[in-house]
């Protein structure tokens, strides 16, 4: 077949090419005094992106032989092996679609800070290009490109437009991530080093070896390098996700950011670090992950735990919100470590949730604390009768946040709590009291809030949602609902590219003779079909299964 135009790529270039647009004297002040046409404008690109993932999904579920996998590959420095090399399939579609869907969000959201000018949205088009690129790497420089540079939309708006402690908080973001990421940087330098040699013995090339693909045909390294070099990726992710301990970073930052950056943040950056484990730590490190597993499952039951009786005492709105995520992304911890095709297929399923579910609370919650001026419990209480459309939708997504069935986290908390029960029953037992000291906290914010008394030191303007904000919510609500109603098509999809891509389907047939939780009329034929364009020339058909 004949690739008229790069469709992965375009995800990339558009919402970085609209940043570069925004920012241009057409959209200046004297020109554009309320910001309507930027935001116009950058709404658009975000769209465009959002349509273009959609189509490749819509693609590569009409296949009939399994999800099409596509692939673009281009030379970026030949000489060092490094490629621009994207690839789509089930994992890593859901979280593209999840980004296109949370950056068209934020910027359709009414609010913006009131100092911001078209620099806000160009910063929020970069993070959506940044993210994107990095879900969809699969060359190891490549992705530590597109994973330093998503930092630069969360750093330039907390440092312009964040709190009182913004500095502070800016320091400490910037110092936790790039001390992860000399981590990871390390290791793919050695990892590529160890590729020379084993192209020269194995392919008869000198070229350094980057590409995942690559990677993982050749002879693994040996044991005690696969430890060190996993855990170098762990410390990194581990900082990205975040996981207890290395959350320092995380409260700060959500607090002082301003609260469109703090949802986008919270929605999709931990996301990267979910989705790096699963793509290149895994199946890379095989032996590694095995030997970490006890100690991953236990780092994720106790930030279960921790994060949730911390939330517990917080009576800041965006302290609660922290602390909640750290809570929730403990689950998705266990959920890897158990390295089940359920319990990898959950976290994966509990990530996207998630990022839907915190970015619709922090958006809520965020523009009732600014138009309130005040984000403590005390101030805030007794709203539902004065702001009934908020208190509708604070009310969905607060019990999809505490995991009631017929919600997107029912669905993913379960699976990961039933998928790592032969592998860790005492941290999936840890866990599930999670389960009820997020629905304390939960519950008890939405009473004090919507139900509670209001101790009146700070004037409330009491402003209900509006417009494009009540259109952001509805969709967001829809979708939570819709996942947690009818699951079963996203999680064949996400289960065909776990199994595949991971190596959970051979430890689970060694586990049980029966691989898959879901029936064979609804899982997608983990039989990919894979579609490579290489320079816009004819791409080449190949199969991808495993035999």
């Amino acid at each position: 077949m004949t690739a008229a135009w790069p469709p992965l790529s375009s995800t990339v270039i558009i919402p970085a090419l609209a940043a570069l647009i925004a920012l241009g004297p057409w959209f200046a002040k004297e020109r554009d005094n309320q910001g309507r046409l930027c935001r116009l404008w950058a709404l658009l690109g975000s769209v465009a992106t959002l349509v273009i993932v959609l189509a490749i999904g819509v693609a590569g579920l009409a296949n009939p032989q399994g999800f099409l996998r596509i692939e673009e590959s281009y030379p970026w420095i030949p000489s060092w092996g490094i490629s621009f090399h994207l690839t789509l399939d089930g994992l890593s579609f859901v979280f593209a679609l999840l980004t296109s869907i949370i950056s068209v969000a934020v910027i359709a959201w009414a609010n913006k800070p009131a100092a911001a000018g078209p620099a806000w949205y160009a910063l929020l088009l970069l993070g959506q290009a940044a993210v994107t690129g990095a879900f969809l790497a699969t060359d190891l420089v490549l992705f530590y490109v597109f994973y330093e540079l998503m930092l630069i939309p969360v750093l330039g708006a907390m440092v312009l437009w964040g709190g009182a402690r913004k500095m502070q908080a800016a320091l400490k973001f910037l110092l936790y991530t790039m001390a992860g990421s000399v981590f990871m940087f390390l290791a793919i330098l050695y990892l590529g080093w160890q590729g020379v040699s084993a192209m020269q013995q194995h392919a008869g090339s000198s070229a350094f070896a980057f590409e995942i693909t690559t990677l993982t045909s050749l002879p693994k390294v040996s044991y005690g390098e696969q430890i060190l070099l996993c855990l170098c990726f762990l410390v990194a992710f581990g900082v990205k996700i975040p996981a207890v301990p290395l959350h320092g970073w995380l409260a700060d930052t959500y607090r002082e950011a301003p609260y469109g950056v703090a949802a986008f943040t919270a929605a999709l950056l931990g996301k990267v670090g979910l989705y790096g484990i699963v793509r290149f730590v895994m199946p890379l490190f095989p032996d590694a992950m095995h030997t970490f597993g006890p100690y991953i499952a236990a780092i994720g039951a106790v930030g279960v735990i921790y994060g949730g009786l911390i939330a517990l005492v917080q009576r800041d709105v965006r302290s609660l919100l922290a602390y909640s995520s750290l809570s929730h992304l403990g689950f998705c911890i266990l959920g890897i470590a158990a390295a089940s095709d359920m319990a990898v297929t959950g976290s994966v399923f509990q990530a996207v949730s998630h990022g839907l579910v915190t970015a619709a609370l922090f958006l809520v919650f965020g523009a009732l604390t600014e138009r309130e001026g005040a984000s403590d419990f005390e101030s805030l209480g007794g709203l539902a009768t004065k702001l009934p459309v908020t208190a509708f939708f604070l009310m969905v997504f607060s019990v999809a946040a505490v995991a009631l069935p017929l919600t997107s986290s029912f669905v993913g908390e379960f699976l990961i709590l039933i998928g790592s029960w032969k592998s860790y029953p005492q941290w999936s037992l840890l866990a599930m009291f999670g389960v009820i000291i997020g629905a304390v906290y939960t519950l008890t914010a939405y009473m004090n809030t919507m139900f509670g008394g209001c101790s009146e030191t700070v004037p409330l303007r009491r402003s209900d949602l509006r417009g494009a904000e009540v259109v952001v919510m509805g969709a967001l609500a829809v979708m939570v609902l819709a996942l947690g109603i009818f699951p079963s098509r996203v999680l064949s999809v996400v289960e065909s590219s776990v199994s595949l891509s991971t190596g959970t389907e051979e430890r689970h047939m060694r586990a049980s003779p029966k691989r898959g939780f879901i029936s064979n009329d609804e899982k997608v034929n983990s039989h990919v079909h894979s579609v490579s364009l290489n320079d816009g020339a004819e791409g080449s058909v190949k199969d991808s299964s495993e035999s």
